[in-house]
């Protein structure tokens, strides 16, 4: 549905979700859609414990709009020994500052959250560090692709449309591209072994409805982008006979109703009144 607010009828659709991110290549062929069997799903479902009466939901995602952005830079895929050097690593490639997030507790006291800058650049690097056990979101891109038919790869990495809440994270997009560039690139052995009929084509990546390019500039947010592309569906008429809502209750069976069952039931004891 959010590729009809493009205009376009072929695109790679990225839905970064909350707890999910699904890739799904669309299609539309003169006479239906065509939907192959390719799209991936990445989730983020499982949470670390927090304290409910002091990092709410609604809190967390305030901070996440206002505070997290995408690092511009990428420290490459190494490996670590233990969360501690990780960390330090994430600190040492930082030159973000610290933020101060004042909150008010439920009983009227006031206080103020530290988020440190490596923090906030960082957080999101969870999508884009993966291995073939856990795939991030650019290798699920590539993933997908690499099971479409060789015709249809090119025109759908040039198509991409990046929707969700989670794509307007600042440098989201620019970060999606330059990975996808690293591995085509610069592939490691598996991703050379796995991916290595996709890697003439990064000179074809490019997003829809992008605000980076020159002239360019964002028609609907990412976030509303599958409301707005039903909407749009769902007022679109099509040849055809139509069938008023009214007539349909009128003349079929709706059995998601309960009344039928009364219906059923009288019939049942009217029946068994007869045999006696």
């Amino acid at each position: 549905m959010a590729l009809f607010t493009t205009g376009l009828t072929t695109g790679l659709v990225i839905d970064c979700g909350n707890l999910e991110t699904s890739v799904l290549p669309e299609l539309l062929y003169e006479h239906g859609r065509f939907i192959p069997p390719s799209n991936l799903h990445f989730s983020l479902a499982p949470q670390s414990s927090i304290p409910s009466q002091l990092l709410t939901p609604e809190l967390l995602e305030d901070i996440k709009t206002r505070a997290i952005f995408c690092s511009p830079l990428m420290i490459g895929q190494q490996q670590y020994s233990d969360a501690a050097s990780k960390i330090d690593a994430y600190k040492n490639f930082s030159s973000a500052t610290d933020l101060y997030y004042p909150i008010t507790l439920k009983d009227g006291q006031r206080g103020t959250i530290l988020i440190p800058g490596w923090v906030r650049e960082r957080t999101a690097e969870v999508l884009f560090e993966g291995d073939e056990d856990e795939p991030s979101i650019p290798l699920c891109i590539l993933d997908s692709l690499s099971k479409l038919q060789p015709d249809l790869r090119k025109p759908l990495i040039s198509s991409i449309l990046l929707i969700g809440g989670m794509s307007l994270i600042p440098g989201f997009q620019s970060r999606i591209k330059q990975e996808l560039l690293r591995i085509m690139r610069d592939p490691t052995e598996y991703e050379k072994k796995k991916y290595n009929s996709l890697l003439k084509l990064h000179k074809s990546i490019r997003f829809l409805d992008n605000p980076e390019e020159k002239g360019a500039g964002r028609i609907f947010m990412n976030n509303v982008r599958g409301w707005i592309g039903g909407s749009l569906m769902g007022s679109m008429k099509f040849s055809g006979e139509e069938i008023t809502k009214e007539k349909f209750t009128g003349n079929v069976t709706d059995w998601s109703i309960g009344h039928w069952t009364n219906t059923v039931d009288s019939a049942d004891r009217e029946a068994s009144t007869s045999t006696k």
